[in-house]
């Protein structure tokens, strides 16, 4: 058996630190998420990239798409662009802050809505709305509406997320040509789950209840409708 003297000791220490340091950073670096910053006029806040995942140039999506109607689109590595399954992030805000009304209040309100806005139809789209359902996720609270858009002889199922901030909703649009699976609806939630709303925009819930109007959070729901056939639409207008 060989001692080493201290000063040998040290050395190899230094070897293997030489050696394995790049390897940790490395992996790091791998697995380290990507986050990206939105700030739009009444929010702010970080959006997490989920693992396997990447975002679509703004280039790209513009030539779908009204490029102020989306703040951010994201797609699975290895597709391509809006061919298989996607998410586009927007904002849409509302008259009153939300902070004034409680999260009971809101989504009751949003139901009725839905009810009279869900039976829409032109010459070349159709909706069915399968369900609205409310969630919390990592401390924020949110209403999740599930609907297929019938376009000529296509259509496309789509999962639109409404997280409440101060100001409005952060919409959280997901399309698939396919079914909606468990897997895509996870990477949903990890997307939802990875978006960090500035301090100065969080909604929280008023100690306590308020009146509420119909016209104080209508913009929000008209346009998150809109957000869900954008695409159709646009899609339509670019190729005429």
């Amino acid at each position: 058996m060989v001692l080493l003297t201290k000063k040998d000791q040290m050395k190899y220490r230094m070897l293997l630190l030489a050696i394995f340091l790049p390897l940790v950073l490395f992996a790091n670096a791998e697995t380290k998420s990507e986050r990206i910053p939105v700030q739009v006029k009444s929010c702010r806040f970080l959006v997490t990239v989920p693992e396997g995942w990447d975002t679509i140039p703004h280039s790209a999506f513009v030539k779908k798409l009204d490029e102020k109607a989306v703040v951010l689109a994201l797609y699975p590595k290895g597709t391509e662009y809006f061919e298989d399954k996607y998410v586009l992030l927007s904002f849409q805000p509302t008259v009153k802050s939300l902070n004034e009304f409680s999260f009971e209040t809101i989504v009751k309100e949003l139901k009725e809505m839905n009810e009279k806005t869900r039976k829409f139809d032109s010459d070349s789209i159709h909706v069915i709305y399968n369900g609205m359902d409310t969630f919390s996720n990592d401390g924020k609270l949110g209403v999740s509406m599930s609907l297929t858009v019938y376009n000529d002889s296509s259509s496309i199922n789509c999962l639109q997320n409404l997280l409440m901030s101060k100001f409005g909703y952060i919409s959280i649009a997901c399309y698939n040509k396919e079914q909606m699976t468990s897997d895509f609806e996870d990477i949903v939630q990890e997307i939802i789950k990875g978006i960090n709303i500035d301090i100065d925009y969080l909604y929280i819930e008023p100690q306590e209840k308020s009146g509420f109007t119909f016209t104080n959070v209508a913009i929000g729901l008209g346009a998150g409708i809109l957000i869900f056939l954008v695409l159709m639409f646009f899609e339509n207008r670019k190729k005429k």
